[in-house]
């Protein structure tokens, strides 16, 4: 365990207890949401294979035409990057990129890599630290987070710190840190 400065015992327990809320309620939800999912793909199945049982032999070479053909696929637009919303977010709230990777504790070096490439895929840590340094309310955070393929999840106890952090305003890399290092959790 690290040694950090004495938190607020006052936040710690309010932390503790947030987390807590979490975890009693969403392993109930959680169970029902999982039996459900299977339940509804065990339906699919056995509509899909009464359907492929009942299906007229003739229709079978239509069917293996049809397949030969080539298809013409349209993707719909690409959805922004990761790096497009962080830098549109940069930029409409009028901050240096100095003052985030600074606020963000991420290395100069780090921070043009993300700006040059914009198919960068940045680990779950600094997208964190990212949406720390810019201050972002819960939602946008999980916008953000959600454009490099994470979230917050609310099973897990470093993501729930890291919620709470947000959700109380809390964004000062230091206290997070020492919120999760209190838990047991890795650091940013």
């Amino acid at each position: 365990m690290r040694h950090f400065k004495k938190a607020n015992k006052e936040f710690l327990a309010d932390l503790a207890a947030y987390i807590s809320s979490y975890s009693s309620l969403h392993n109930a939800e959680h169970t029902a949401t999982v039996e459900s999912a299977l339940s509804a793909t065990d339906d699919y199945y056995e509509r899909s294979y009464a359907i492929c049982d009942s299906a007229p032999r003739a229709a079978a070479p239509k069917m293996a035409r049809a397949c030969e053909e080539t298809a013409t696929i349209i993707l719909p637009d690409k959805k922004p990057t990761f790096q497009q919303n962080l830098f549109k977010i940069i930029d409409s709230r009028g901050v240096k990129d100095s003052a985030v990777y600074k606020k963000a504790d991420i290395d100069r070096r780090l921070f043009s890599k993300i700006r040059a490439d914009e198919d960068y895929h940045p680990s779950k840590s600094t997208a964190v630290k990212l949406c720390l340094a810019l201050e972002l309310d819960i939602a946008e955070t999980e916008r953000l987070l959600e454009t490099a393929g994470y979230c917050l999840s609310l099973s897990d106890t470093s993501d729930l710190v890291v919620r709470y952090c947000i959700e109380h305003r809390t964004y000062h890399l230091i206290e997070v840190n020492e919120a999760l290092d209190y838990f047991g959790e890795e650091i940013l």
